[in-house]
This record gives C-alpha cells, sequence and structure tokens, in this order.
C-alpha cells in the first residue's frame, strides 16, 4: 500500500469517527444550550431587578429628603401659631417643583384631607385623591417616615400617579401632612431603565402584595392585590422559577426589597420567552450536524485534490523562505528572530559579521541563552571580570525577555551596537542590530527625550482640559440654570460670584491651552468682518464694573473717521485687549484708565489700526522690562501674591500679535504710570454693514416640532445641565451613559442628531462612532456632534475624522450649541 493510499484510507476513517462524533456533540449542545437559555435569562432578571432595585431606592430617597426638608422650605410662611400663609407657600411649593424632575405636584394637607397649600392651582381648587385612611395612618406614625399611597388618579391631569406622604409638624399641637405627587409614567420609566429583554414583565409592590406600578403597564390591575406572595428566595435576590407576578404562566422570577420595605421590585421572564432562542438553537444545531456530516462526505472526496495542494504549498513555501533569506542578506542591519521559547529562527549575515563569535555556535534551535552566554565572554574575555560578565549577562538576558527592549551595546572594535527588540504577536522577538557612531547616539538619544517629553507635554495638557473641564463644565451649567431661577438677592449675588470665580478659572486654562497651540503651530486665525468700535467699546464695558469698584475713572477715545469694519481675529484682538485693559484696572489703585484708538492708512486697502492703553498704576522697574513678555513673568514676586495670575496673559498677547503681523511694546515711568500699545495691519472690510448676531437664540432654520436629540454622557450633573439647556431650546432628548448604551438607543430608536461624549466607560465616543457609522442606511448616516472637554486641536481632528460632522466644548456655551446644532442639522436635512 503506497502512502497516498494509506492517506486517503485514513481520511475515510476520520470521516466516519466524526459523523458518529457529531452526532454526540449534537445532543450533548442540545441539553447545554437549554441550560444556558435558562441559566442566562435567570441572570438577566437578577442583574435587571438589581438595576431597578438601585433606580427605585435613588427616586425614594430623592423624594424622602425633599419631603423632609419641606419644614424649612415653608418656615417663611408659618405663623408662630402655625398658620400657613397660603399664598406665600403656593409660591415656595411652586418654586420647588420647577428645580424638581421628579415631583409633578407637592401640596400640604390636614387630617381632614384639606389642601392648606398647594404647588399648582388646579391642586387647591379640585383637591387630592387621597384617601381618609392614607392620610390619617400617615399622620399617626409616632416616627415621620415616607409612606406611599396606592395609584390615584389625578382630577386635574386624568393622569394616574403615587403620592409620597411624610408628616410635617408645624407647633406641638398641630401636625399637618406633606405630599408630592409622581406621575406613574415616570415610575415606570424608572424600572423599566431602557433594557429590551423578551417577556420581560416588572411589578412595583407593597409588601401586601399591592400592586402600585407594572411594566407593561395594566391599568385594571392597578392597585389591586396579586392572587400570590413573593417567594423568599426571589426576596434574596436569587432567581427562581415560579407563576409570573402579571401572568401566572411558569416565569423565571426575581425580586428585591427597597430601602422603604414597605416597597418592592420583582422581574419575571416567562420561560416560553427564556426558552425562544433555545428552539431555534436546537434547530439550528440539527441542521448543522446534517451539513456537517454531508461536508465529511464532501471533505473524503476532496482529500485527493488536498494532498495534490498541499505539495503545491511547500513549494511555495519553499519559495517565500528562500525570498525571506535574500531580503535579510541585502539589510544593512544585523537581523535575528527567535521563537516563543527563546530559540534561534533565522538571521542573516550581517548580524554575524557584527558578532563573529557566534559563528561556531549559532544554528537553527539553539537556545537564545547560549547565545547570550558566549556573547559574554566574548565582550568580557577578562576571568577576572567575572562579576561584570555575569552582570551583562543578566541585563541581556532581561531586557529580550521583556520583548520591548533598545539599548546600545559597544563592542571590542570601538563601535556601537545599537538594538532594539520588539515581540511578535506569536510571542517570539525579533531583534534588529544597528552600527551607530558616537554622535549619532547621542542625536538620536536627544531626540527620543524631546519627543518623549512633546508627547508627555501633550497628553498632559489634553488629560488636564478634560478633567477640569468636565466638573467645571458641570459646575457652570449647573449656575447658568440656578440664575435662571427665583433668587433672593443675596442668593443671586453668591451664585455669581461662583459664575464669576468658575469664568477665571476657563480662562485660566484656555491661556494654558492656547500658549500649548502656540508653540505646536497650531493656532490658526479666523479673519472675519468686525467694527473696532464695538470691540474696544465691549471690552471696556466688562471690566468697567470692577474699575467703579476701585474708584478708577474709564474713558475710550476714538480717532475720528475710524474705519466702521475691518477685517482680522475678532476674537484673539478681544483676548489681547481684555488682558491689556485687565490689567491696567487690576494694577492701578487711584487715577484714571484711558484707552485710545486711531489708525493710519497704509495703503488703498489697509490700514493700521493702533490702541493704546494708559494707566496712573505704580509703573514698571526698567530691570523687568526685558523680560515682562516672557512666560509665567510678572514685574515682581509681591504682584503674584497681591493680585494673583499666572504671568502667561502678556506672553500670550505677543504671541497672538506676532501670529496677527502686528507688534506690542510698553512705555513706563515709575510711580506715575504705564502706556502699552498694540498695532496691527488689517484689511479694509468690502461690506458696508456688518449683520450682528441676534441675542435670542435662533436655531436658522424651520425647526418648530423640535429635534429628538441622544446625549451620551456619563456625567450625571453634565446630563441635567445638557438636558435643560435642549429643553430650554425646544428639544426633547434621551440619555445615555455609555458608549455602548448610545449605540443600542441608535439601532431601536429614531434621533435627529447625536451629542457624544468623548471619554465614557465601555465603550468610548470614537468608538462607539465608528460603530454607528459602520451601521449603514440611514441610521449611520446621522448626525454626530462631539461633547467634550478636550480642547487640544489635534482630539478636534480625532473626531472629525471618525465620522462626527462637528464638536461642542465643555464648558458648554449654548450659543455655540445652537449654531453647531443649526449647521450639522441643515447639512443633513437634504
Amino acid at each position: 500500500m503506497t502512502a497516498q493510499q494509506r492517506m486517503i484510507f485514513a481520511v475515510w476513517g476520520v470521516a466516519a469517527a466524526f459523523v458518529i462524533a457529531a452526532a454526540g456533540v449534537c445532543t450533548v449542545l442540545i441539553r447545554r444550550a437549554e441550560r444556558e437559555a435558562i441559566s442566562e435569562s435567570e441572570g438577566r432578571a437578577v442583574q435587571f431587578v438589581s438595576g431597578a432595585e438601585a433606580a427605585l431606592n435613588r427616586t425614594l430617597m430623592a423624594l424622602d429628603v425633599l419631603l423632609a426638608g419641606m419644614g424649612d422650605v415653608l418656615a417663611p410662611s408659618l405663623a408662630t401659631d402655625g398658620a400657613i400663609d397660603r399664598v406665600v407657600a403656593d409660591r415656595l411649593l411652586s418654586g420647588v417643583i420647577k428645580r424638581n424632575l421628579l415631583a409633578r405636584e407637592l401640596a400640604v394637607v390636614d387630617a381632614q384631607g384639606r389642601v392648606l397649600a398647594a404647588g399648582r392651582s388646579e391642586t387647591e381648587r379640585l383637591g387630592t385623591s387621597l384617601s381618609d385612611d392614607f392620610i390619617r395612618e400617615s399622620l399617626a406614625q409616632p416616627t415621620p417616615t415616607l409612606a406611599v399611597s396606592a395609584p390615584i388618579l389625578n382630577y386635574a391631569t386624568s393622569e394616574r400617579a403615587l403620592y409620597f406622604a411624610r408628616p410635617l409638624q408645624l407647633t406641638p399641637q398641630r401636625r399637618v401632612l406633606v405630599i408630592v405627587e409622581v406621575p406613574l409614567p415616570l415610575i415606570i420609566t424608572i424600572l423599566a431603565q431602557a433594557v429590551e429583554i423578551p417577556g420581560l414583565s416588572v411589578t412595583l409592590e407593597r409588601d401586601d402584595g399591592q400592586l402600585l406600578a407594572s411594566v407593561p403597564s395594566i391599568d385594571a390591575r392597578l392597585g389591586e392585590r396579586l392572587a400570590s406572595g413573593l417567594p423568599t428566595e426571589a426576596l434574596a435576590g436569587a432567581a427562581v422559577r415560579a407563576a409570573g407576578r402579571l401572568d401566572p404562566a411558569p416565569s423565571i422570577l426575581a425580586a428585591r426589597p427597597s430601602l422603604y420595605r414597605s416597597v418592592r421590585v420583582a422581574a419575571a421572564i416567562s420561560m416560553d420567552a427564556a426558552l425562544a432562542d433555545w428552539r431555534q438553537d436546537r434547530a439550528a444545531i440539527l441542521k448543522v450536524a446534517t451539513t456537517f456530516v454531508a461536508l465529511i462526505v464532501a471533505a473524503g472526496a476532496a482529500a485527493h485534490w488536498q494532498l495534490g495542494r498541499l505539495a503545491r504549498a511547500r513549494l511555495e513555501i519553499a519559495r517565500a523562505l528562500d525570498i525571506m533569506q535574500r531580503a535579510l542578506a541585502s539589510m544593512a542591519d544585523g537581523f535575528l528572530l527567535c521563537d516563543a521559547q527563546d530559540r534561534v529562527v533565522v538571521w542573516n549575515e550581517r548580524y554575524l559579521e557584527m558578532f563573529p563569535w557566534l559563528r561556531p555556535v549559532i544554528e537553527v534551535g539553539v537556545e537564545f541563552e547560549r547565545i547570550v552566554a558566549v556573547a559574554a565572554r566574548a565582550l568580557v574575555p577578562d576571568d577576572k571580570d567575572e562579576a561584570q560578565r555575569q552582570a551583562w549577562h543578566e541585563m541581556r538576558l532581561s531586557m529580550h525577555r521583556g520583548g520591548y527592549g533598545a539599548y546600545e551595546q559597544e563592542v571590542n572594535d570601538g563601535n556601537v551596537i545599537d538594538v532594539v527588540e520588539r515581540r511578535t504577536p506569536d510571542g517570539g522577538v525579533v531583534s534588529v542590530f544597528r552600527d551607530i557612531t558616537a554622535a549619532e547616539r547621542e542625536l538620536a538619544r536627544a531626540k527620543v527625550a524631546a519627543e518623549a517629553a512633546s508627547q508627555a507635554k501633550s497628553q498632559f495638557l489634553a488629560a488636564m482640559s478634560h478633567e477640569i473641564r468636565t466638573p467645571l463644565s458641570g459646575m457652570l451649567g449647573m449656575n447658568s440654570l440656578l440664575l435662571k431661577t427665583q433668587l433672593t438677592v443675596e442668593q443671586r449675588s453668591y451664585a455669581s460670584t461662583i459664575r464669576s470665580s468658575g469664568k477665571t478659572l476657563l480662562t485660566l486654562i484656555n491661556e494654558i491651552l492656547d500658549l500649548s497651540r502656540i508653540e505646536a503651530g497650531r493656532l490658526d486665525l479666523v479673519v472675519s468682518e468686525f467694527e473696532p468700535r464695538r470691540l474696544v467699546e465691549g471690552v471696556a464695558q466688562s471690566v468697567l464694573t470692577r474699575a467703579k469698584k476701585k474708584g478708577l475713572t474709564l474713558s475710550v477715545q476714538f480717532s475720528t473717521e475710524l474705519p466702521k469694519l475691518l477685517m482680522g481675529d475678532e476674537s484673539r484682538l478681544r483676548q489681547v485687549l481684555l488682558n491689556l485693559i485687565g490689567n491696567a484696572v487690576k494694577f492701578t489703585e487711584h487715577g484714571t484708565i484711558t484707552i485710545d484708538v486711531a489708525h493710519r492708512n497704509l495703503d488703498a486697502d489697509r490700514v493700521e489700526l493702533s490702541v493704546a492703553v494708559r494707566d496712573t498704576g505704580p509703573g514698571i522697574a526698567p530691570d523687568v522690562l526685558p523680560n515682562l513678555f516672557q512666560r509665567f513673568m510678572q514685574a515682581d514676586s509681591g504682584i503674584t501674591r497681591r493680585y494673583g495670575g499666572s504671568g502667561l496673559g502678556l506672553a500670550i498677547s505677543r504671541d497672538l500679535v506676532d501670529l496677527m503681523g502686528g507688534r506690542i511694546g510698553v512705555e513706563t515711568d515709575m510711580g506715575k504710570g504705564s502706556t502699552f500699545c498694540v498695532s496691527l495691519p488689517l484689511l479694509l472690510a468690502q461690506s458696508t454693514g456688518l449683520v450682528m448676531a441676534d441675542s435670542q437664540l435662533d436655531p436658522g432654520f424651520d425647526m418648530d416640532k423640535g429635534l429628538h436629540i441622544l446625549v451620551a454622557e456619563d456625567d450625571e450633573v453634565n446630563q441635567i445641565v445638557i438636558s435643560a439647556l435642549l429643553t430650554q431650546l425646544g428639544h426633547t432628548c434621551d440619555l445615555a451613559s455609555d458608549g455602548l448604551e448610545a449605540v443600542a438607543r441608535v439601532k431601536s430608536g429614531t434621533y435627529d442628531l447625536v451629542l457624544m461624549d468623548i471619554q465614557m466607560p465601555n465603550l468610548d465616543g470614537l468608538a462607539a462612532t465608528r460603530q454607528i457609522r459602520a451601521l449603514g442606511g440611514a441610521v449611520g448616516c446621522i448626525p454626530i456632534v462631539a461633547l467634550t472637554a478636550n480642547a487640544m486641536v489635534q482630539e478636534r481632528e480625532a473626531y472629525l475624522a471618525v465620522g462626527m460632522e462637528g464638536h461642542v466644548s465643555k464648558p458648554i456655551d449654548v450659543n455655540e450649541l445652537v449654531r453647531v446644532i443649526t449647521r450639522v442639522v441643515s447639512k443633513a436635512s437634504p
């Protein structure tokens, strides 16, 4: 029997064995798939009910805290005898409702159910639907705790809601009940968690089995007591097999009690739904098994052809090996490849030319440690230096086994060999040896150090930008929302101070980032038409309040026939002037500050705009002037302690003026003041007028019904801020806490736009955008805008590269948000 015949006989023997094995495997897989389907559903039920419990606990605790603090809220409306001033109390309750996303109504009722105060007028007019028993039992609590009513139909809205109540002791003799109304759909939304699990039903129950809410919602059963109680094992968090809560069919049931022990949440997955995929898998497994048997027979028939193909493949491998050997021979660098077990696989002649003492020992399969031992003896030939030899031996093995090393080795002839090693995907190590001179070594080391320093600085600035801007965005956003509410004069003063401090911190961050952009040559000017008079007056107006507080006189003087419109980067010029005028106000204790604006014609199309800022401050010492525009420099060490500041303002101003082709200088007289002058060559604008942006937010195109926007943001504070801003703009929005949830929502929902945070858990914004774009069709083309605290230019370029249409920086500027939404949606509308 020939070798080929023996091979054919073996192939058919293996085929028969495979057929028998396929039948056994098919049976095992079907049974295992059934167990896994049930186990997976049990895990889903437990995981879901844990999440629902956490969400419910947060909601109940928020409501409990809200009600517990109503005594302080209502204090301005209470008389000493416990009487409530209804007008004042109504206003206070209405203010709380506006600030709380959960509460639809807040009210105070007495023991007879009469409404003493309410946040909404219709409640006072129509009263509440609370039962006398609920009011009596809630007021009778010896220790005030949160009480939950049965689902009640609101008279005013015709909507079912749950009422949460807590007794409030007005006087030792008078106790009232403070209630908060939460619409039932909101409770259902909290329970549902936006998780899609086939066959899932969720119930919110009392400990006596009374149904408070359910998903899916069944209005007819709300308030009734369910037939059976929850199993003890289910309440302990384990999944059990039992009848469903809404449907008596066999189900997988899991339940959890809330922090308020009288309220429980349960989740049930019907067995039919749990095994639906398994039934499909069973059919698929049988189909695959049948197909597999057929393929085995076909494979036997193809064995003859495959044997011939194997022979041809061996020939091609030999040819490829020959090509590789010739390529290695032509390399100017030494080359060595070891496998995952540190045995030599291949090398080139140049490697042996660099290390000729290895020729007697090197061969395929030799251990690399033996190569190192021979090299150590060649490099340290004196037996008296055994310690040095052993140290080099250990160092070389450590570098090689690390797989990502780089070092330099001076050989006996005085040459220096640069060694770079990298690990291959299969665990081996590629070593490249390059002969370099001492000068080349120093140049390479300096280049690596410079590149590492530049990369470290860029990474630091990017990380600092994100880590500081994210909480700062939440702080300024919530502060902006707070300033739009009804505040006392004192509260508004405090909130304005917070906003001012936040803006100061943001300015410092922007200065540092501007400095980085300038150093990297990535700061580009945005040239457009602007009014110089309006620009200077606006900057002066922004510091006028500070000047008046110090008793300073601030004046602006314009030259006659000053051009109305010029071409330039208005924002960067404003930044320079704000630095100069702000410094004048900061360092001047008494006297005047004068801003002179003049111009002179350069040619028919250009003028030179000059702005001189004169103050009556202390002046600048002559020895300080040469370094005044250097980074992190101030006039003296006492200035930092007295006035604060980073010392970057003048340095950035000088760089910006240089970038715009102008010049900046200073004249000073100790004890009398200083004059900073900026001169810029600017083009005359060709248009006759500048269209001013309306101060009101205008989307710029027809969005009467608003947009349905998905906001992917992991920070809870920023979620609140962005949701409130979009609601004020007339849009609706859904929230996603990470990239995975954002992709899932895009797949299942219909959105006009996605606002995508970049740094999120589980899946970041860039990866989520790539997955959305890969979906194809209309869903894959949805406009996506980066919502990011990263302010580096290269970061923004990366956002556009993955398919985002724009970006909005944190902290969020509302006008910028409107402009970007208008632009990307208008572009996508056709």
